[in-house]
């Protein structure tokens, strides 16, 4: 991140003053929060946490050798993770794995948000 002061600015009067400071404006374009809904097994960059939005058990994968954006679906890549029951509401995890995938039932886009802070 640039500085928070600059130098070089005008003045009032419309004269540059070289060494004058005065606060600059934060560059909102490298400093947001977003949110993504990977498939499940699909590589991802590792979240600040992630939100369970659906009833479930799921499984995390913290690392592995596979590409971003690839594909990793061997089970012992995986640790079971968490259950959640259908009225518990979703629920957000401070926990940082790379892919999701559902124990049991059928995985559906949407059921796990990823959750990133602080980032371009």
């Amino acid at each position: 991140m640039s500085s928070m002061y600059q130098s070089s600015s005008f003045n009032e009067a419309g004269v540059t003053r070289p060494y004058a400071q005065i606060p600059k404006t934060p560059d909102f374009s490298n400093v947001f929060n977003k949110v993504t809904a990977p498939a499940a097994g699909v590589v991802q960059e590792a979240p600040n946490s992630v939100i369970l939005n659906n009833a479930g058990s799921y499984k995390f994968c913290y690392t592995t050798s596979a590409s971003l954006a690839g594909s990793t679906l061997d089970p012992t890549d995986y640790i079971s993770g968490s259950v959640l029951d259908g009225d518990s509401g979703p629920i957000e995890l401070p926990i940082q794995p790379v892919a999701w995938a559902a124990a049991g039932a059928a995985a559906k886009t949407g059921d796990v948000t990823f959750v990133y802070k602080g980032v371009k």
